[in-house]
Order: structure tokens, then C-alpha cells, then sequence
């Protein structure tokens, strides 16, 4: 087949991996052409390029600043990304007749690039990985109003749920509520879990550990760690009031880490401070294979979720924490079936909902008191990686639907 992927999280650092970086290489090792359309942001000072792998393409498309700007620059850049992609695809894959037509939201404007591509081939079919759902995400955690920009984004979400032939959600909770909120024939759905090609994990020797420690002032304590964005949709409020209760109670051994950037950061640098808070650390964005080799020095890893969202989420920073194989620390809304997937069908955390701190304490102790607890929970959760969410996994899944 020939693959066409748009892309706007796609790795520009060649030393970076990425899940759609590794889902376009596993199409094109398995026979496919692959042709792959993705955002250069401005940021990078290059111009429009093709780099070309083989029987892997890469179109590197300059189109504005989408990641780590306001919200007014991040919605600019998504309304005139169509006009960009429109314009490059055109002119550099010209002579190429799709197959299949692969794209994830975010973003949803990247509709009409779809709408053009399937017009120019009408036998392609088309794969929307769904990853969030926007605008409805937005509104929840107050980053939206339900004015005239909501019912155009809503729109927009109606269109490319209706031109897709197929959307890869998830989990369940994400297909009925696309399907109850949009009209979908459930025939287009199917479950698509976050992937990864790197499946070794680095086995740190005590030395090596230590030195880690000693390098982000660990050393001797209970480490529990979040590495991500840090946005509203992360209500990392209620972590740091965890935090607080925990200093309240005087048990000194546990630091909390939080790895990141983010429109929130400042803000909870600041609660941080307010609090006068000892056990916090709060960090920049690491090098990939730093913050592995932190996490494997971490003892929990932490999932936070805004309490206010009524859209089911997966957080995809879990994927890192089960490929690791790391016992996990939940506090999330109840729309979501996160709790599902760590208590049940991995077996590989505690759950509260946000705002339930007592909840939240006493998991956390349990953890930090039950080497026999971490230790299955850790098992499970590197278990649950390699049964489900490799890169093969997701081809094989893929591939299968479009077989049917």
C-alpha cells in the first residue's frame, strides 16, 4: 500500500523516538510506501523539506509554532494548517495515489487536508487515531468557552468523524462517547492503545542508581515521579496538596518530582513556594534517556487527571511507566475507565478520584509500605506492555480492521 500520515507531533530531533515515528517505520518495514506529512515549526528556522529513508518519506512541512505557545498562536497555527499540508502535499507527493490515509488528533482542522487527499483518491480509506477529544476537552477544563470558536472546532469534529473510515480509540469509554455524542455507525470503531518500539528497559546497576539519586537530590527517600505536560488538564494542584498532607504528617522520606513544561507550570511553581513545600522538586524537560534512567530510580509513577473532565482519557505518559514497569499512582475524573485499565485489566496501580485526598494518602502509603505490592504491580504492569501495547500490537490492530 502507500501510507500517507499527517502529522503534527512527529519528532523533528532525529535522536527522538516517537510512537508515530515508530507506527510509519513498522509500515514501511513491512513492505509498505510510506509517505509521511509533518508540522516544522517555525521554531526550527528550516524551510520545507523531503527526507527521504528508503521506502520511508518524510515531508517536513513549515507551518507555524503549534506546541509550548498560547492558546491564541496554537489556534492560528491550526486553522492555517491546511493550507500548508494542502499546498506541500500537492506539490511534493503529486504523483502518489494513496491507499490508506492515516492522521490522530490532534489536530482536527487537518479535516479538510483529509477531504482534499480522498477527493484526489477516492479509493483511499482513512484512519483517524483518536488521542483527544477536541473541542469538548478544552471546555471542560475552562481553556474554551461555549461561544462561536467552540460550535467552528465542534464542527470541524462532527466533519472528520464523518469523512473517517475508521477510528482507532483508546479504550471503550472513548468509543461510546464519540459514538453517543456523534452519531457514529459503530462499525468504524476499534480499540488502539498507545504503542512503542522500545521495548528494553535499562537495568541500572547500584552505582549508577546513585548517582541519579544524588544528581536530582533523591538519595534515600521514596521517589514518586510525574513527567509530562503540565496543563490544567493535569490538576497537579491536588498533587501538591498530597504533597502538603504528607510534610503535615511529617514523613520525611518521600519526594515528589514533577518533570516538565507547560501553560500551568508557573503556576504550581508558585503553590510550591506558597506552601513552603520541602518535598517537591519540580524540573525542565529531560533527554529521553535521562528521564528513563530517572524513572527507573523512581519507586511510583503518578497519573493525574483534571476532575472536571467529562471526555474518558488515557494518558499516554502510561505507556512509559508500563513499558518500565513502574507501580502507578492514579488520581483522575470518573468519566474516564483509567481506573479499569490500572486495577483491573493491567492490575498495576491504586486509583482515587481527583479530590478524594484521603483516598489518595492512604494509596500512597500502601505502595510506599509493600515491597510485595510494588513488586507485582511492577510485573504487571511491563506484562501489560508487551501484551498489548508494542508497535506490532498496533499494526496487527490496524491492519486487522482494515482486513474486515
Amino acid at each position: 500500500m502507500n501510507v500517507l500520515f499527517l502529522m503534527l507531533n512527529y519528532p523533528h530531533d532525529q535522536s527522538r523516538e516517537h510512537m508515530y515515528k515508530d507506527l510509519s517505520r513498522k509500515f514501511a518495514e513491512e513492505g509498505h510506501n510510506v509517505y509521511v506529512a509533518a508540522l516544522l515549526e517555525n521554531k526550527h528556522g528550516k524551510q520545507t523539506y523531503v527526507q527521504n529513508e528508503g521506502n520511508h518519506h518524510i515531508l517536513w512541512i513549515k507551518a507555524g509554532n503549534y506546541f509550548g505557545v498560547n492558546k491564541i498562536v496554537k489556534g492560528i497555527t491550526a486553522l492555517r494548517l491546511p493550507h500548508y499540508f494542502n499546498k506541500n502535499i500537492k506539490k511534493h507527493f503529486r504523483d502518489v495515489q494513496f491507499d490508506l490515509i492515516v492522521y490522530p488528533t490532534p489536530a482536527i482542522t487537518l479535516y479538510y487536508t483529509v477531504n482534499k487527499i480522498k477527493k484526489n483518491n477516492p479509493g483511499a480509506k482513512t484512519l483517524l487515531i483518536v488521542k483527544d477529544i477536541f473541542p469538548q476537552n478544552a471546555l471542560d477544563i475552562g481553556l474554551m468557552k461555549k461561544g462561536l470558536i467552540y460550535k467552528v472546532f465542534r464542527y470541524i469534529e462532527r466533519r472528520i468523524y464523518r469523512i473517517s473510515d475508521y477510528l482507532g480509540c483508546m479504550s471503550s469509554k472513548n468509543v461510546e462517547y464519540i459514538a453517543k455524542h456523534n452519531n457514529v455507525p459503530p462499525q468504524k470503531f476499534f480499540i488502539l492503545e498507545n504503542w512503542s518500539s522500545t521495548l528494553e528497559r535499562l537495568q541500572l546497576q547500584e552505582p549508577e542508581l546513585n548517582n541519579i539519586k544524588n544528581k536530582y537530590g533523591l538519595k534515600e527517600k521514596f521517589v514518586c515521579t510525574f513527567g509530562g505536560n503540565i496543563s490544567p488538564a493535569n490538576e497537579l494542584e491536588f498533587l501538591i496538596k498530597l504533597a502538603e498532607k504528607v510534610e503535615k504528617n511529617q514523613i520525611k522520606d518521600i519526594v515528589f518530582v514533577i518533570i516538565g513544561k507547560g501553560i500551568a507550570k508557573k503556576k504550581i511553581e508558585n503553590e510550591i513556594r506558597r506552601k513552603n513545600l520541602s518535598n517537591v522538586k519540580i524540573f525542565d524537560l529531560i533527554p529521553t534517556e535521562e528521564y528513563d534512567q530517572l524513572l527507573q530510580a523512581t519507586d511510583i509513577g503518578l497519573i493525574n487527571l483534571n476532575r472536571q473532565y467529562t471526555i474518558p482519557n488515557i494518558p499516554s505518559k502510561t505507556l512509559n511507566l508500563m513499558r518500565i514497569g513502574k507501580p502507578i499512582l492514579a488520581a483522575t475524573d470518573s468519566n474516564t475507565d483509567y481506573k479499569e485499565l490500572i486495577t483491573d485489566y493491567a492490575n498495576c496501580g491504586l486509583w482515587c478520584e481527583t479530590g478524594d485526598l484521603d483516598t489518595y494518602y492512604n494509596n500512597l502509603l500502601k505502595l510506599k509500605n509493600s515491597n510485595k505490592l510494588r513488586d507485582m504491580f511492577s510485573e504487571n504492569a511491563r506484562k501489560y506492555f508487551l501484551d498489548n501495547l508494542t508497535t506490532g500490537k498496533a499494526y496487527e490492530s490496524i491492519m486487522k480492521k482494515i482486513g474486515e
